[in-house]
């Protein structure tokens, strides 16, 4: 008999749309079958009307455990995510002990697997040039690694250390020694030597100047060495047409280049700088509109394959006591993940099946964990999120579960088509009905396979 079988759904996963039931025993899925044929189950949802998509694999959060945890932790974020469809959290590496020890990252570990009430993985830091160091974190069970092109802000240099290489030579040497472990590298692409040139510039607000230039340079140096090394990696929170293009450019000479945006630069464009200043700055900086509109024509063209959050919490407080030059770079996006590809697929942006896919099977396969995550199919993780397509959200972000979620004050009052009613987490529901249930549960994941190569959109 079946734990759990959900039955008069359309489900929407790889690429396609189609009628069908969904038996679940443990944490599996074990059918995805034409309607009316499941047996019996202890369970029983009935989904007419409704969609069930896989849970979203957020690639790119930082929670910072376990240093700020007035910030967030595991915890607290995990049912953040929960809330609004996320099943898998990638933690970035940057904290106090940053995550680039094997000391570290099993101290991460533990604290993610007694707190989360999602799944997770764990980058390590890739500022490394000893590949035993390198392959002693692939071995602790590292889902890739990560490397920021420029240096850390002076106040955060511990939290930084063996994440960083700013020289274009050293940027060479680290991403060769991580590429030995055979994981995908995600990089922070910055130029430090841009930023410097431009330091003491400011833009058409009167705030210190960070240029698309300056992301772009990094970019095309990052694709470079890619393509020389013949090695995967992955450009994050991509927010320019010009970086784009230099995604674009290598992508079309066969380099393995993926790339990513957000949704505070997808839903967000500069005009909201005066208007909420420290509560939207990020880096890289969000742009004018035409960068905004290009970067989801670069996602319906397959050129861009991920949304991830960026999720990156600092207190409404802490956000409204600095200056703009000195505000912590962040916004909580978390819980924005989810509603914004909705919205885009349900108001046909894009096709409903894209925007599906590039939360949930396309960085799973970029990561190496596909088809165990991102994918309504037998034999997978039971993440499972069901969708009422004419529901829909009026963003409030004092409502957000982050602790930290309501310095999100830009995304209030945004009306987004779709809404999340239940998620389900290796077979368990972790969130219905507008509740969150559970306090923890969420297994460590680390990678099934190699990283897969995924640049072209999947008919649907």
């Amino acid at each position: 008999m079946l734990d759990l079988k959900i039955v008069g759904a359309t489900v929407v996963s790889d690429g396609r749309s189609y009628p069908a039931d969904v038996g679940v025993e443990g944490a599996l899925i074990t059918e995805v079958s034409v309607p009316g044929s499941l047996g019996p189950a202890r369970r029983e949802i009935d989904a007419s009307g409704l969609l069930v998509i896989p849970g979203a694999v957020d690639a790119h959060f930082h929670c910072r455990a376990p240093s700020h945890p007035e910030r967030a932790t595991f915890a607290s974020e995990s049912r953040a995510a929960a809330s609004s469809g996320v099943t898998t959290l990638f933690e970035m590496p940057i904290s106090n002990p940053p995550c680039s020890t094997p000391e570290a990252f099993a101290a991460r570990r533990e604290l993610g697997e007694a707190e989360s009430l999602v799944d997770f993985a764990l980058y390590s830091g890739a500022g490394i040039t000893d590949p035993a160091r390198a392959e002693a974190m692939a071995e602790s069970g590292a889902i890739g690694f990560k490397l920021f092109t420029h240096n850390p802000p002076p106040e955060r240099v511990n939290e930084f250390e063996g994440l960083v290489a700013s020289e274009p030579g050293h940027i060479y040497d680290c991403l060769r020694t991580v590429s030995a472990t055979g994981l995908r590298c995600a990089v922070h692409s910055e130029s430090q030597q841009m930023m410097d040139r431009f330091r003491n510039d400011t833009d058409r607000f009167g705030n210190p100047s960070r240029p698309p230039m300056v992301e772009a340079a990094a970019v095309g140096l990052v694709a470079t060495i890619a393509r020389e090394l013949r090695i995967p990696a992955h450009i994050v929170h991509i927010t320019s047409r010009l970086a784009t293009e230099e995604v674009k450019a290598a992508q079309s000479v066969g380099v393995d280049l993926s790339g990513e945006s957000c949704p505070h630069y997808l839903l967000l464009d500069d005009s909201y700088i005066p208007r909420f200043g420290n509560f939207v700055k990020v880096g890289p900086p969000i742009r004018p509109a035409e960068d905004v509109a290009y970067l989801w024509d670069a996602l319906s063209d397959g050129s861009l394959s991920v949304v991830a959050s960026d999720h990156a919490p600092f207190t409404p407080e802490e956000k409204a006591a600095a200056d703009f030059a000195s505000s912590g770079q962040g916004i909580p996006s978390l819980e924005m993940l989810v509603p914004t590809m909705l919205d885009a697929g349900l108001t046909e942006r894009f096709p409903l099946e894209r925007a599906v896919e590039v939360m949930t099977a396309n960085p799973a396969k970029l990561f190496g964990i596909y088809p165990r995550k991102g994918t309504v199919s037998p034999g997978s993780d039971a993440d499972l999120v069901l969708i009422n397509p004419q529901g829909g959200l009026t963003v409030d972000s004092a409502r957000f579960l982050s602790r930290s979620g309501g310095s999100g004050k830009a995304y209030d009052g945004m009306e987004l088509a779709g809404r999340v009613l239940t998620t389900i987490c290796g077979g368990r529901i972790v969130f219905d009905n507008g509740k969150v249930i559970g306090t923890s549960g969420g297994k460590f994941i680390s990678p099934d396979g190699p990283p897969l190569h995924v640049t072209q959109t999947q008919p649907a």
